[in-house]
């Protein structure tokens, strides 16, 4: 029982009274000891899951949802991360534990969020690229959506839906519902081009991925 209703409210961006009022229906997993309201962190996890809730990992109560125009203004140097050492079975806590997030982030509620959608259905698209994303939208004290594309050392295979082997992980994290399905239509147009999947399968240096996105994003504005 390691959460209080502060903790509730924040972590599923609301006030107290509506934690309180859930409580009274009984729609929210606690447990009274001595008269004050206990919560444990992976059941409330696991009851926000079901029910599509976001949550927001940072101190923060309020933000402002970015609108997604351009990758190109997502990306940057530190979106990339270069000959990685992933395996199989451990590639998504490799993967986290490389983000440089605030140190307030609890990291395992990511990790736990990220496999809680792989249990669904794998991520791995085909043609050797893989889009692993959390099952719910959460907030990390970014003020944009995360993107980072991770070039592992040697293919894994995450039982594409193709059978191939991944040999590119474009990890997506939003802030809502609606931003994270324009991220996917983004990254869906890109991977239509054989050049951005050129790019990535050939490793190409992250200032001239940023420039082939650019090039693609102009044609479909135009």
């Amino acid at each position: 029982m390691d959460l209080v209703i502060k903790d509730i409210a924040n972590l599923l961006m609301t006030s107290e009274n509506e934690i309180l009022q859930l409580i009274k229906k009984d729609e929210i997993p606690y447990q009274l000891l001595n008269d004050k309201y206990f919560f444990n962190k992976q059941k409330i996890i696991e009851w926000a899951l079901n029910k599509n809730i976001p949550l927001n990992l940072t101190k923060h109560k309020k933000f402002s949802e970015f609108h997604i125009e351009s990758l190109v203004k997502i990306l940057d140097k530190d979106s990339f991360y270069y000959n990685c050492k992933l395996d199989e079975k451990n590639y998504i806590e490799q993967m986290i534990f490389k983000l440089n997030l605030d140190k307030s982030i609890d990291k395992e509620i990511i990790i736990s969020l990220l496999k809680s959608r792989e249990s669904l259905m794998s991520t791995s698209i085909g043609n050797g690229i893989s889009l692993p994303h959390p099952r719910v939208p959460i907030v990390i004290g970014k003020n944009k959506p995360l993107i980072n594309i991770f070039f592992p050392e040697h293919q894994l295979h995450l039982n594409s839906l193709d059978g191939k082997p991944v040999h590119t992980i474009i990890l997506l994290i939003s802030q809502t519902i609606k931003q994270h399905l324009s991220l996917i239509a983004h990254i869906s147009f890109l991977l239509s081009k054989e050049t951005f999947r050129f790019a990535l399968e050939n490793r190409l240096d992250y200032k001239e991925i940023i420039d082939i996105i650019k090039r693609i994003e102009l044609t479909r504005n135009n």
